[in-house]
């Protein structure tokens, strides 16, 4: 099947998760010509991804509900759905919506609805197109892009956005010996398989951040009474999320500083004065985050690389913390000695007679112990493109159309995320939202950051479609 949408303003989105969706809602709440979107995405519904897909709810999001409203001038448009729509699909929020962290299968749920809620208010005669495949190929001229899909439909567009989300690693070494191991969890939001561990004494969480704490929460709703031991590679381990407001704006006292080695140097000064006044160290993350993005794109490559080799874990631990609700259980379960942690390296995993074998490197040498069940908490970490194994991800670096960014994060884009392919050239009409510019815009895996970055993408592509915006 071919589908060219000639006589109106077209777009293809390669991905319906959160960005792709918020993209294509934008575009039909702020549209003032026809236009006609397709959506190329393999799941039954739109606004969902990875992260909004998973029926446990238990699994929350980590902010509270007043920042991930959909609409920035609107903070409390989230709260209100909560308060209308929660209890129906089996949530009963506190009191305190605004400050309450839902679970993430309900917000999937609220991008969903409000998605369908643009297309039925859709004005000039602009629709919606769902296509549940995936994409396969991507070709562009200066004026059209043309998208094929598994299932043989071809799309041809004005415009094409890349809102692909994260990729999972592929198999690690470590596990390919106990592959389809009955009690190892390759996916911390398996159901079934964190059903089959339920009767474990002991479980090894690989990986000690936010996909732990799901990994937890999941095993005590369970009823599990077991034991855990949770091992990473530099031993942070990720807290709770405390009510406090952003500590004052150090930053802007002098110009950005333009080194890893400057800011950390400003941050510890920072936080020392806050310690000294009995303030919340947790204010301070929220002062730094508005200066993310300048910080980042004001730093070389150089100076890039260096903060993600020795300040990244700390960063994701100090910025991305668990919501209160998620960090209690967790509490509980230390406070019963139940759950372990600490500096270690995976060497392997192997099957023993007794359960699983982990061979682990820590300070004091390498160790052997054996585990009932195993769960990999990694999560989805891979955001080097040149690694990815995803058929369309490799052919769109095999034909050029997009070139791997300098950092090894995502992919190569101006600021404003327009894609620049092998040779150097800025494509006119293919961009990318979220996860593949995380080496332009670091932070852009956020929601926050995701919300304003689909606002400046709609805008730019309808200016193109409608020039008389700018004189007005």
């Amino acid at each position: 099947m071919r589908i060219d949408h000639s006589l109106h303003h077209s777009i293809v989105i390669v991905g319906g998760g959160f960005a792709g969706a918020l993209t294509a809602l934008n575009l039909l709440d702020r549209t003032a010509v026809p236009l006609a979107i397709t959506i190329i995405e393999r799941r039954e519904e739109l606004g969902r991804g990875v992260a909004y897909s998973t029926t446990d709810l238990v699994h929350l999001v980590n902010g509270p509900a007043d920042n991930f409203s959909l609409y920035a001038d609107d903070p409390g448009h989230l709260s209100r759905w909560l308060s209308e729509k929660a209890e129906a699909n089996g949530w009963l929020p506190p009191e305190n919506i605004g400050s309450s962290s839902p679970p993430r299968y309900l917000y999937g749920t609220y991008v969903r609805d409000e998605l369908k809620r643009a297309v039925g208010e859709a004005r000039f005669g602009s629709s919606l197109h769902h296509i549940r495949a995936s994409a396969s190929t991507l070709s562009s001229t200066p004026h059209r892009i043309r998208v094929s899909t598994s299932d043989g439909t071809v799309v041809e567009a004005d415009e094409a956005v890349l809102a692909l989300g994260v990729f999972a690693p592929d198999e690690a070494p470590h596990g390919s010996a106990i592959a389809g191991h009955p009690r190892f969890a390759v996916n911390p939001w398996d159901a079934a398989a964190l059903d089959r561990l339920q009767d474990c004494a002991q479980i090894l969480l690989i990986g000690a951040s936010l996909s732990m704490v799901d990994a937890i929460a999941s095993m005590e709703a369970r009823g599990f009474l077991g034991r855990y031991k949770a091992i990473s590679r530099r031993g942070q381990f990720v807290e709770g999320r405390r009510d406090v407001a952003a500590a004052r704006d150090f930053l802007a006292d002098n110009p950005l500083p333009s080194t890893a080695r400057s800011l950390l140097s400003l941050v510890k000064t920072e936080r020392r004065a806050i310690a000294a006044s009995g303030g919340d160290w947790q204010g301070l993350p929220l002062a730094i985050r508005p200066h993310i993005l300048s910080l980042w794109q004001k730093a070389s490559d150089r100076e890039r690389l260096r903060f993600t080799r020795h300040l990244r874990a700390f960063w994701d631990v100090t910025a991305h913390r668990s919501a209160p609700e998620s960090n209690r259980i967790v509490e509980t379960v230390l406070s019963q000695g139940r759950l372990s942690h600490g500096v270690a390296r995976l060497i392997d995993l192997t099957v023993d007679r007794k359960g699983i074998a982990a061979r682990v490197k820590t300070r004091a040498g390498t160790e052997r112990q054996v585990f009932d069940g195993v769960i990999d908490c990694r999560g989805h970490q891979l955001h080097d493109w040149r690694r990815i194994s995803d058929p369309f991800i490799r052919q769109l670096l095999a034909g050029g159309e997009v070139r791997p960014h300098s950092t090894g994060f995502g992919i190569d884009a101006t600021p404003e995320g327009d894609l620049i392919d092998d040779e150097g050239r800025v494509h006119r009409n293919l961009s990318a939202i979220g996860h593949p510019l995380r080496g332009v815009a670091w932070e852009s895996s956020s929601i926050t950051e995701q919300r304003t970055q689909a606002i400046a993408l709609a805008d730019r592509i309808l200016l193109k479609f409608t020039p008389a915006r700018a004189a007005s």
